[in-house]
This record gives structure tokens, C-alpha cells and sequence, in this order.
């Protein structure tokens, strides 16, 4: 994963198209963002058990519930969301700069066959001279 972020990282700095830095400055970032997530996820997987163990030690299920009733209370901000997405995106390998270089090439096909028909398509002209 390290690798990744460092190759799109000298991809990013040799690119000159702004579209194109754009696209690659979420894939960097959800691709941070992802990793980090993966070690937030590791780290309470490895110390939940721990936590519970020692509320129930204590006797205190009060402890507990209270755990479990955490939730975030506000929805996320536009922000947030956009980070989480390009997070998600970098977890399911989505990588919006792939996106972008495939929307370009279909376009670039469905004009070039634009042209190609446009040009077989059009009849000699019959005017007299």
C-alpha cells in the first residue's frame, strides 16, 4: 500500500493537468485515509476484548452500555462525507484518476467515430458546375 501512495505520489508531482491532479490527490489521500482507518480498525480489534474483559471483571455493566450507546450524534459535514467516500473508493480500489482516464478515452472514441461517420456518411454533392 506504501508503494501505491508513493507511486501515485511521483505521478502527482510529474502532472501538469489539473483534472488530473485533482484525480490523483483522492486516490493519495483515500489511499492514507484507508490505510490509516485499517490500523484505527486493528487497534480497537486488539483492545476491545481487553476493555470488556475488565468491565465485567469490575462488575461494572454500567461501563458497558454506555460503550455501546456511543454513536455519532451529528450527521457528517460535506467534508467528512467527501473524505469518507474517497476513502470507501480506496478500499473497494476504486481510483478516481483510473475514472477519469477511461471517461477521457471514451470520449475521445465516440468522437473520433463522430468524425468517421460524419465523413462516410455524407453523399457527393450533385450540383451541376
Amino acid at each position: 500500500m506504501l508503494q501505491e501512495i508513493e507511486a501515485l505520489r511521483t505521478k502527482l508531482d510529474e502532472t501538469k493537468d489539473e483534472d488530473d491532479q485533482r484525480a490523483l490527490e483522492e486516490d493519495v489521500t483515500g489511499k492514507i485515509l484507508w490505510l490509516c482507518w485499517c490500523g484505527i480498525c486493528a487497534e480497537v480489534d486488539q483492545l476491545l476484548p481487553k476493555v470488556v474483559d475488565y468491565i465485567r471483571s469490575e462488575g461494572d455493566m454500567k461501563g458497558l452500555r454506555e460503550i455501546f450507546l456511543v454513536r455519532p450524534s451529528i450527521a457528517p459535514s460535506d467534508d467528512q462525507a467527501h473524505l469518507q467516500r474517497i476513502m470507501r473508493d480506496a478500499g473497494t480500489g476504486t481510483s478516481k484518476y483510473q475514472l477519469l482516464l477511461t471517461a477521457r478515452a471514451a470520449e475521445q472514441a465516440m468522437h473520433s467515430q463522430g468524425i468517421t461517420q460524419s465523413t462516410t456518411t455524407q453523399r457527393p454533392s450533385t450540383s451541376v458546375v
